[in-house]
């Protein structure tokens, strides 16, 4: 009789272990975004304030500046797509302001148009949302919101006029802080030559 073959226990641990799991990287985070269409437009408008600035946290993520309206924020509080909003813009006539004044400043505001523009889902300028060129003794106020167009009953009652010093060159602008629920941030653009005014 041939005698049967034996076979070791370790030899058969071995030869039916299951190979070691090949390791696996962990799946790399992916970016998330905001989607814009969930929002209705008081919601929308209330988190355009919110949205902080790239850099600094106290910093406004959207404003306006005499090239338009800007988006300046972080990259996870982007939308996933870009976000419409108007700008209802008015004209602001300037009276005892700027160099040789003698009274107190004042001002009055003249509708002038509503403009809807995208803006997002990356940083930059908004197309179409520069404010109409000023004139004489006369700015332009531009109010982002969401929503009707803004009424003039909505506008700041005050308005902190201050002349810079030295003398600008060119039309410069100011931010505005406007409270509401559809109103999201202005600016004032004023000429530079307000002598006269």
């Amino acid at each position: 009789m041939t005698p049967s073959a034996t076979v070791s226990p370790s030899a058969t641990a071995s030869d039916t272990a299951s190979p070691d799991p090949t390791p696996t990287e962990a799946p790399s985070p992916t970016a998330t975004c905001v989607d814009p269409t969930l929002l209705g437009d008081t919601e929308l408008s209330g988190y355009l304030v919110r949205l902080p600035g790239s850099l600094r946290i106290i910093d406004l993520g959207v404003f306006m500046s005499l090239d338009g309206l800007h988006l300046d924020t972080q990259e996870a509080k982007r939308f996933c797509a870009p976000v419409q909003v108007k700008i209802t813009r008015f004209a602001v006539r300037l009276s005892n302001y700027g160099v040789g004044a003698t009274g107190r400043p004042s001002y009055s505001y003249r509708p002038l148009d509503t403009v809807e523009v995208p803006l997002g889902p990356a940083n930059g300028v908004a197309p179409g949302s520069t404010p109409p060129a000023t004139a004489p003794c006369s700015g332009v106020l531009s109010v982002v919101h969401t929503g009707a167009p803004v009424e003039d009953t909505e506008l700041p009652e005050r308005l902190n006029l201050v002349a810079p010093s030295p003398a600008p060159t060119g039309p410069y602008s100011q931010q505005i802080r406007v409270t509401g629920a559809r109103l999201v941030t202005a600016g004032l653009v004023l000429p530079a030559d307000t002598r006269g005014c």
